[in-house]
């Protein structure tokens, strides 16, 4: 992806999905932030990189969540917002499919400029008022890597085998920046981790130069404390783990070696925030959110008379029952799922899917809350990346023992059916249960999970044949023409379901 000159608000700048060209004479420029980059004005733009990582996080959720059929946007606003997942194809040049890149991008290009303020930062002994020591610029600089690789998650999460460009910290005139292969991006964001590491490690137990968002500080209901870069270390390591077991399963094997990958997950997770303890599966990192003037409200979170997002009803007819009287379904199913108190029901004539039941996850006491804050990652799913790496490298009785803990604890279930002797595709099948429930309408997981497992068969088109049009669930997000547009490149349905161009991919 190319970089433009422009000139933006440095509290704006994480929040740009566009380039812009018009100059705030009243807001500092690029070349100011770059050329004089004060103490004040790089905790400012660290305040925009934190914003600007949960930028796009609810398209997120609900995109990858109509591809896994989690649910469904039955809004009317734009039909291709349902039309693309449900018959396909998802095309770059689509309101659907060819989102969810550039504010990623956007997010990186702040990160890549908040780097070059720190590094060109006077030093404290010289200028005692805006400049930063030592410690300071690491600190600045493990928080600015940590979430370019959450951001780079983000990208590969979705476009899979298809790579991304990663070197992206280019010049105007540069050609744009080569794509790299699935698992050279995922190598690049653990690369990009393990170096946030080792600054988070020399910064210690000095604070932040700037505010660390409720979300991060412990401010936030489930938040934990990384208000430090010494406890911000355990969120960074959480973010490694989660990385190497989805290099693990990316379609290379980790260069032919999954169980590295695995293991390197395991390490990391030793220095992660995990737990065991039933109480602390819903504990992690979380993007804040709230109403306050120029901050960003989660409009996930719908009252149950709303008519943009469903549930599918699926989820309540897979869900495994609890071992009590009356035949009750998951936990996770009646804290997540209800009936919806107005319902929507084929759409403009176009899709046969009915909004009966609604997601109800983001409310508070039973009401919409616009506040909610949304998981980035939390103790629940590192319980279940330990389970998957554990099995894949021989601990198989730990990593039944994480998958019971989620299961009974989340689920109020019995046991799994799962046994040490038990084959890889069973383990498999029941580790899919779990981070469907767990993670349901958080992060797409089913459709990911399905597709890095070859199970992508295994989800339901929910297009009944009587329609006529079979349904599809396309494998990947395209490229956006944009980004095609700009390599010179024609877009063609070569991977079915999807309209997108294939750059060659480098190693």
């Amino acid at each position: 992806m190319r970089t433009r000159r422009f000139a933006i608000a440095a509290s704006l700048l994480a929040l740009a999905a566009c380039n812009f060209d018009i100059l705030n004479t009243n807001q500092p420029t690029l070349d100011d932030l770059l050329n004089h980059p004060t103490r004040s004005k790089v905790a400012t733009v660290a305040t925009g990189l934190f914003s600007g990582a949960r930028s796009d996080i609810q398209a997120f959720i609900w995109r990858a969540g109509s591809m896994g059929r989690e649910g469904i946007n039955l809004s009317g606003n734009n039909q291709p917002d349902f039309q693309e997942p449900y018959f396909g194809p998802v095309q770059g040049g689509g309101s659907f499919g060819g989102t969810l890149y550039a504010g990623r991008y956007a997010n990186i290009r702040t990160a890549n400029i908040f780097l070059a303020m720190v590094a060109r930062n006077a030093d404290a002994a010289t200028d005692p008022v805006q400049g930063m020591s030592a410690a300071d610029k690491a600190a600045a600089r493990g928080m600015a890597n940590t979430l370019k690789a959450l951001a780079f998650v983000y990208v590969v999460e979705l476009r899979a085998q298809l790579g991304a460009p990663v070197d992206v910290d280019i010049s105007i005139d540069a050609p744009p920046a080569l794509f790299v292969s699935e698992d050279s991006v995922y190598r690049y964001i653990v690369g990009l981790l393990d170096s946030a590491r080792a600054d988070l490690v020399r910064a210690g137990t000095f604070p932040f130069p700037f505010a660390i968002p409720p979300g991060f500080s412990g401010a936030t209901t489930n938040a934990l404390d990384f208000s430090t870069p010494k406890k911000f270390i355990a969120f960074n390591r959480a973010l490694a783990a989660k990385a190497n077991v989805l290099r693990a399963t990316d379609g290379t094997a980790c260069k032919g070696s999954a169980a590295t990958c695995y293991g390197a997950a395991l390490t990391a997770l030793g220095a992660s925030f995990l737990s065991a303890a039933p109480a602390d599966l819903q504990k992690g990192a979380y993007f804040d959110f709230s109403s306050g003037q120029g901050d960003q409200t989660n409009g996930l979170s719908e009252p149950l008379s709303a008519l943009t997002f469903f549930a599918l009803t699926d989820n309540i007819a897979d869900a495994d029952t609890q071992p009590m009287p009356g035949r009750v379904k998951d936990q996770r199913v009646l804290d997540k799922i209800a009936p919806a108190t107005q319902t929507q029901t084929g759409l403009l004539g176009s899709i046969p899917i009915p909004g009966t039941v609604k997601f109800t996850l983001y409310m508070t006491n039973g009401a919409a809350d616009e506040g909610h804050a949304i998981p980035i990652i939390k103790d629940e799913e590192l319980l279940l990346l330990r389970a998957e790496a554990s099995w894949f490298t021989g601990a198989k009785a730990a990593a039944l023992n994480d998958l019971n803990v989620v299961r009974q604890n989340s689920g109020k279930l019995a046991p799994s059916t799962v046994t040490a002797a038990s084959t890889d595709a069973q383990f498999v099948t029941a580790l899919q249960y779990e981070r469907r429930y767990s993670l349901l309408w958080e992060q797409g997981a089913r459709w990911i999970d399905a597709r890095r497992f070859g199970r992508l068969s295994g989800i339901p088109t929910d297009i009944p044949p009587s329609f006529g049009t079979p349904g599809r669930v396309p494998p990947v997000m395209p490229i956006p023409k944009s980004e095609c547009d700009a390599r010179n490149l024609v877009s063609s349905e070569v991977i079915p379901g999807v309209v997108t161009c294939t750059p060659t991919l480098v190693p």
